[in-house]
C-alpha cells in the first residue's frame, strides 16, 4: 500500500485562486473499488506492480483535482478534469479496470446548477 499512499500524497492541483481550477474541461467525480475476487497473495501483486505504477501516473497526468482512500473498503475516489468520457479509459487504463470496478459521474459545479435552476424559475417552470 506504500506505492498507492505516496501518490496519493504527490496530489498535483490544478487549481487558481479561491481554490477553483483556471478552466474546466468535464469534471467527473470516479470511484474505484477492488473486485471482491482480488486476495492475497493477488492484492500485493495488483498494489505493487500493477494498480500502483498506474496510480502514480493518473496522479501526475494533471487531471486529477482531489483523489483519496476509502478508509472502509478496498477502494478510492478521484475528482478528474477530462476532454470527453472515452478520456477514462486512456487515464485508468486496464490497470483499474481489469482488477475494480469503476463508477464516473459527471459533475456539475454548484454555480452552473444555480443559473440553471435561476433560468428555470424566470422561465416559471
Amino acid at each position: 500500500m506504500d506505492g498507492i499512499m505516496l501518490a496519493v500524497e504527490k496530489v498535483n492541483p490544478l487549481v487558481g485562486s479561491g481554490g477553483r481550477k483556471e478552466e474546466s474541461e468535464m469534471l467527473f467525480h470516479v470511484t474505484w473499488e477492488v473486485f471482491e475476487g482480488v486476495v492475497l497473495p493477488e492484492v500485493r501483486t495488483v498494489r505493487n506492480e500493477w494498480t500502483g505504477p498506474q496510480m502514480q501516473r493518473v496522479m501526475e497526468s494533471g487531471k486529477v483535482r482531489e483523489a483519496g482512500l476509502f478508509s472502509s473498503k478496498r477502494g478510492g475516489f478521484f475528482l478528474v478534469d477530462i476532454d470527453a468520457p472515452e478520456d477514462l479509459y486512456k487515464l485508468f487504463g486496464p490497470e483499474f479496470y481489469d482488477v475494480g470496478r469503476i463508477d464516473a459521474q459527471p459533475v456539475t459545479p454548484v454555480e452552473t446548477a444555480g443559473e440553471i435552476f435561476g433560468q428555470w424559475a424566470q422561465e416559471g417552470r
